[in-house]
C-alpha cells in the first residue's frame, strides 16, 4: 500500500471519520489518486474493427471481448459517433486515413472508461442502420444512401450557429473554479501589528473588493502592499494571487502564489480557499500531479467540513481539464450517489449531464433538459442556478421548438441580466427570434407578430436580414391599425448599428410615410433629414431627398425644394417618385428659371404618360411647361403642350388652356382662331377671371374687327 494511501487511512481512524460521510469522501479520493489500491474493474475490449464497402453502403463491424453496451449519435460536422461504455481498445491509427463515398477518417479514442469510434459521413445524402444481436460480442453499422430514410432526427435547420457556439463554449469556456469555502477576512487585531492605521483601512478595503468580486480593484489595491518589503507582504502576495486567479490570469497568479509560499508556507493550512486556488493554478500550468497532490492534501485536511464534497467535485473538474476524464467521471458518479443532501450532488449531476449535452438530439433531449431544470429549481446556489438555467435554454435552443427556446432564453435574461452568459444568450435570442418568425404563419395573426417584434426590439439583428421580415412587420401594423407603434419601432431600429445599410431606406421611408399619414410632417422631416445627415453618400439618399422635397413643397419652402431636387435634371438621373419632377418644376418656375422649369415639367409628363389614371397634377404641369416655353419665345412648343394639356385637363381648368391657346394665336397673328378660342372661354368656361380676361382680349383692336377678306383683282 502506498504511503500516501496509508496516511489517508490513518487520518480517517485518528479523526474518527471511519464509516462517516467524511470517511467515504476520503476513500473516494484515495481510490482516485491511488487506483492500484483497488481491484481493477474488468472492462470490455475492442479486438478488431473491419470496414467493408458495399455497392450502396459501407459496413463497419466492431468485434469485442464481450457483448457491448453502446450508443450511436450524430454530432456536429457531419459525423457519427459510437460510444462503447466501460470499454477500451487500441487507437487503430491506420483507419484514420480510410475514406470512401460514404464515410471517412475513422478515429478511435478514449474518453474516461468509454471508447469512442467517430467518423465523417457524406453530407445530406446518407443514413445508417445498426445491426446487433443480443448476446454476441460484436455489432455492425451500415452507412449509405440506402438508409437515408431511417436515420435519427437530423439537427434542426437554422440552429447551426447556436450548436457550433455551444460546442465551442462547452469545450473552451474555462472560468476559475469556486471551492465554496467561506471567505475569511484578516483579523483587525492582526493588522494593527503589521500596518499603520491609514494603511489598515486600505488593506481592509482591498479585501472588501476581493470579497465582493471587484477583482480589478482588488488587484490594484494589493499590488503596492505586495511589491514593497514589509511584514504584510506575504499576506498581500496571497491576496494578490487570489485576485489574479479569479481574473483568469493563471500564469501571473501561479508566480505570485509561489513567491507567497516561499515567504509564508504555513498560511496555506490556515486558508483552505487559497490552497485550492494555488493547487488549481499548478494544475493549469501543466503540472497535474503537483496540483493533484496539493488539492488532495486540502480535501483530506477538510474532510469533515460541509464543503469537502464540493472540493472533491472541483478536483474532478481539474482532472477532466487535464485529460483525466475517467477519474473525473468516477468522482462525479460517486458524489452524485453518496452525497445527495449536499450541494456537491447537484454540481456532480450537472457535470454528468454536460457529458451528454452535444450528443443529445431533437428526439431524446427532453430528459437532459429536465435534469438541468430540476437543478435550477432546487438549488440555493446562485451560480449553479444561473449555469443550469442557461444550459437548459441552450439545449432547448439547439433541439427544441424555437418559441419554447425563446421563452427560456428570455427567462434567463430576466433572472440573470448581468450573468456570465449574458453575451452568449443575446446571440442565441437573436437567432431564435428569426426562427420563430420563419416557422410561424403570421397572415392571420398580426397581433402575434407585433408582440414578437416589440418584445424583442433589441434582438432583431438576424431577423432583419430576411428580406420578407420588415414588409411582413409593416403589414401586421397596418392590419392592426397601429401606425404610431410602427413609427416608434422603426425609429428605434434606425438607431441600431446592426440594422444593415440595405434596411435603412425602407425603415426611413416607412417612418416618413406613417408620419405623413398621421399629419406629423415634423417627424417625417426630422427622420429624413437625420438619414441624409448620417448617410450623405448612401446610394438611397436620392429618394430621401425626394421625400423631403415633397414635405418642403407642401410647406411652400420652394427654395429648399429647388436646392434639394435640382440633381434630377442631371444626365443619367431619374426620379423614384415622378411627382418630384413636378415639385422641382414649380420651384424653378417660382424662381423664374423657365428653361429648367419646362424641362422638369416635361420629364414629369413623360414619366406619368402610361398611368391608367391621370394624376391630378398633370393639367398644371402642362400649363407651367407651356407657360415656360412661351416666356422663352418657343410658342410652337408651348402650343403643342397646351393642346395636349387641353385633352388631359379637368373641366374646371379647360378655360385657362383655351385662353392660353388664344393668346398664342393672337401673338402669331391668327386672329380668327384666337377670337374663336376666346369665345369658347366665354361660352364654355365657368371661371369669371378667365372669362374677364377673354372678354378683354376680344375687345382688343386687332380682334374686335372682323377680318376683311382680300379683294380679287380683275
Amino acid at each position: 500500500m502506498p504511503i500516501a494511501f496509508r496516511l489517508i487511512t490513518e487520518l480517517l481512524l485518528c479523526r474518527g471519520l471511519h464509516g462517516s460521510a467524511a470517511g467515504l469522501l476520503c476513500l473516494f479520493l484515495a481510490l482516485i489518486l491511488f487506483p492500484q489500491c483497488a481491484d481493477a474493474s474488468i472492462q470490455n475490449l475492442i479486438h478488431r474493427i473491419e470496414i467493408r464497402p458495399k455497392s450502396s453502403f459501407t459496413r463497419i463491424t466492431v468485434k469485442l471481448a464481450e457483448e457491448p453496451h453502446f450508443r450511436v449519435s450524430r454530432i456536429p460536422g457531419n459525423r457519427l459517433r459510437i460510444r462503447f461504455s466501460d470499454t477500451s481498445g487500441a487507437p487503430f491509427r491506420s483507419l484514420r486515413r480510410y475514406s470512401d463515398a460514404n464515410i471517412g477518417g475513422v478515429l478511435v479514442s478514449q474518453r474516461g472508461n468509454d471508447a469512442l469510434l467517430t467518423f465523417a459521413i457524406a453530407a445530406n445524402r446518407v443514413g445508417w442502420r445498426m445491426v446487433h444481436v443480443d448476446g454476441l460480442p460484436a455489432l455492425s453499422l451500415d452507412v449509405g444512401p440506402l438508409f437515408s430514410g431511417v436515420t435519427a432526427h437530423p439537427a434542426l435547420p437554422g440552429r447551426e450557429r447556436i450548436r457550433n457556439g455551444a460546442a465551442k463554449l462547452l469545450s473552451n469556456f474555462d472560468p476559475p473554479l469556486k471551492p465554496e469555502i467561506p471567505f475569511v477576512p484578516t483579523d483587525r487585531n492582526v493588522l494593527k501589528t503589521l500596518l499603520p492605521e491609514d494603511e489598515q483601512r486600505l488593506f481592509l478595503a482591498a479585501e472588501g473588493a476581493l470579497y465582493k468580486g471587484k477583482l480589478t480593484a482588488a488587484e490594484d489595491a494589493f499590488a503596492p502592499f505586495a511589491t514593497r518589503p514589509s511584514r504584510i507582504r506575504p499576506l498581500a502576495l496571497y491576496r494578490l494571487a487570489e485576485a489574479q486567479y479569479r481574473l483568469q490570469k493563471y500564469g501571473p497568479a501561479l508566480e505570485t502564489f509561489r513567491e507567497a509560499a516561499r515567504q509564508w508556507q504555513d498560511f496555506l493550512t490556515l486558508n483552505p480557499a487559497i490552497m485550492f486556488y494555488y493547487g488549481d493554478s499548478i494544475a493549469r500550468s501543466g503540472d497535474l500531479p503537483g496540483g493533484r497532490q496539493l488539492l488532495a492534501r486540502l480535501i483530506v485536511s477538510n474532510a469533515d467540513k460541509k464543503y469537502a464534497p464540493v472540493l472533491l467535485v472541483r478536483m474532478a473538474d481539474v482532472l477532466a481539464r487535464q485529460g483525466g476524464e475517467g477519474d473525473a467521471l468516477a468522482i462525479y458518479n460517486n458524489i452524485s450517489t453518496a452525497f445527495k443532501d449536499n450541494k456537491a450532488h447537484q454540481i456532480a449531476v450537472m457535470k454528468l449531464a454536460d457529458r451528454a449535452f452535444l450528443e443529445a438530439t431533437p428526439d431524446d433531449y427532453q430528459a437532459l433538459g429536465a435534469t438541468y431544470a430540476k437543478i435550477a429549481a432546487n438549488t440555493t446556489d446562485f451560480d449553479l442556478r444561473e449555469e443550469t438555467t442557461f444550459k437548459h435554454a441552450l439545449l432547448e435552443a439547439i433541439n427544441g421548438p424555437a418559441d419554447t427556446a425563446l421563452d427560456l432564453a428570455i427567462t434567463y435574461q430576466k433572472r440573470f441580466p448581468t450573468g456570465v452568459y449574458s453575451t452568449v444568450i443575446r446571440d442565441i435570442r437573436e437567432d431564435l427570434v428569426a426562427l420563430v418568425f420563419q416557422g410561424t404563419p403570421w397572415d392571420k395573426n398580426p397581433a402575434g407578430l407585433i408582440r414578437l417584434v416589440t418584445d424583442n426590439q433589441e434582438y432583431l439583428a438576424t431577423a432583419v436580414k430576411n428580406p420578407v421580415f420588415l414588409p411582413a412587420v409593416s403589414g401586421a401594423f397596418e392590419k392592426a391599425g397601429r401606425p404610431l407603434d410602427l413609427i416608434a419601432l422603426y425609429s428605434g431600429l434606425l438607431e441600431r448599428p446592426w440594422v444593415g445599410a440595405d434596411n435603412i431606406p425602407y425603415l426611413t421611408l416607412q417612418v416618413a410615410d406613417q408620419a405623413e399619414l398621421l399629419g406629423d410632417t415634423l417627424m417625417a422631416r426630422r427622420v429624413l433629414q437625420g438619414f441624409l445627415l448620417r448617410n450623405p453618400a448612401h446610394a438611397q439618399t436620392r429618394w430621401a431627398h425626394e421625400r423631403l422635397g415633397a414635405i418642403q413643397f407642401a410647406a411652400h419652402e420652394l427654395p429648399a425644394v429647388r436646392v434639394g431636387l435640382s440633381w434630377l435634371l442631371n444626365k443619367q438621373e431619374s426620379a423614384t417618385f415622378p411627382v418630384s419632377y413636378y415639385y422641382l418644376g414649380r420651384a424653378l418656375w417660382d424662381n423664374k428659371e423657365y428653361a429648367r422649369s419646362a424641362q422638369a415639367m416635361e420629364l414629369y409628363l413623360y414619366a406619368v404618360k402610361d398611368m391608367k389614371e391621370v394624376p391630378v397634377l398633370v393639367g398644371d404641369a402642362y400649363y407651367i411647361a407651356a407657360s415656360s416655353r412661351q416666356v422663352l419665345g418657343e410658342r410652337k412648343a408651348a402650343a403643342v403642350l397646351l393642346e395636349a394639356g387641353l385633352k388631359a385637363a379637368s373641366k374646371e381648368r379647360k378655360e385657362q388652356f383655351l385662353y392660353k391657346l388664344g393668346e398664342l394665336a393672337a401673338l402669331d397673328g391668327r386672329s380668327q382662331q384666337a377670337r374663336a378660342l376666346f369665345e369658347r372661354v366665354l361660352n364654355e368656361g365657368r371661371d369669371p377671371d378667365w372669362q374677364r380676361l377673354a372678354r378683354q382680349a376680344l375687345e382688343d383692336d386687332k380682334l374686335s374687327r372682323p377680318a376683311v377678306a382680300p379683294s380679287k383683282k380683275k
